[in-house]
């Protein structure tokens, strides 16, 4: 029994047909089905049965399937892991960040760096918080930048640093009826169509639920996006308003920066996140020295 023959049998199993099974892995058809017959035989049992024009897993097939899933993914693990490890050994940093870090924060930091380690490259992920901090959790990434979170429950493996704090507040589209307003109030939000980021509980969705909460409502959201500039775009087109951090977005012509009254300043905070209790590789190490010395000494505005 060889590997690639259990990629053929899951490629059928998920298509349930052999034809858009075989076009997908670029081998003939009749290489598939011959494929699949010699691990039937091996197995001893039918994998499959024809459903009209598609096939289905027998009960056997259904058994198999399961196992063959694991295996496959622990295998894709294993090669993600190799790499990752060989990238190491390269010299390579993997870190996974705020969208908005691609503008204002982390360039002129990774430049300096690399200027003082030539032999370092670095691996860039542009992400929102919660998947930030399964990255690094998962070790996908030896270093987090993300925004508010608490050090409980799934979360109670990580270390962080807070770096800085960075204003945030309400855009809007320039056709909507808060555009001409300096600020607005929490309760005029209680209508309001919300752009949030994706599958996110954390971050600014956390402190948009927050700062309602207080006021007997939960945002109305109505669309999410995967980072800031999908967020943006979809403010623009006029889908709805979002509270975003404002300092990266106050030149973008579609839309208009608007206040919230408060008593507080409306701000989040940027943490460096790592996993705690273990060494990271010598770069990732220095990198993240430079980063909280510099936050300390010199905070970013």
């Amino acid at each position: 029994m060889n590997f690639q023959s259990l990629i053929y049998f899951k490629t059928v199993a998920e298509m349930q047909h052999y034809t858009r099974a075989a076009d997908a892995l670029y081998i003939s058809q009749p290489a598939l089905s011959k494929a699949v017959r010699n691990l039937e035989y091996e197995l001893g049992a039918h994998l499959f049965e024809k459903d009209g024009r598609n096939v289905r897993l027998t009960k056997f097939g259904s058994l198999f399937y399961d196992y063959v899933k694991c295996a496959v993914e622990k295998i894709d693990e294993g090669v993600a892991a190799v790499h990752h490890l060989v990238d190491l050994e390269c010299n390579t940093v993997f870190i996974s960040v705020l969208y908005s870090m691609y503008a204002l924060y982390l360039p002129e930091r990774v430049l300096r760096f690399r200027h003082q380690n030539p032999e370092s490259r670095f691996s860039i992920a542009y992400k929102y918080t919660t998947a930030i901090l399964q990255d690094v959790l998962e070790r996908r990434s030896e270093l987090g930048i993300c925004s508010n979170f608490t050090k409980e429950d799934e979360y109670s493996p990580l270390d962080s640093a807070v770096l800085y704090k960075e204003p945030i507040g309400l855009i809007v589209s320039r056709e909507h009826r808060f555009a001409q307003r300096k600020t607005v109030s929490l309760e005029e939000l209680r209508d309001e169509k919300m752009i949030v980021y994706i599958r996110s509980k954390l971050g600014t969705n956390k402190i948009l639920e927050d700062l309602c909460a207080p006021y007997g409502f939960r945002p109305n959201v109505v669309a999410e996006g995967y980072s800031d500039y999908g967020v943006v775009g979809m403010v623009a087109a006029g889908d709805g308003i979002a509270i975003i951090p404002t300092k990266a977005f106050l030149n973008i012509d579609s839309v208009v920066p608007v206040g919230i009254e408060s008593d507080v300043p409306l701000t989040r905070e940027i943490h460096l996140v790592w996993r705690a209790g273990e060494r990271l590789p010598p770069l990732a190490d220095a990198f993240r020295a430079m980063l909280v010395a510099e936050s300390r000494e010199h905070p970013y505005e």
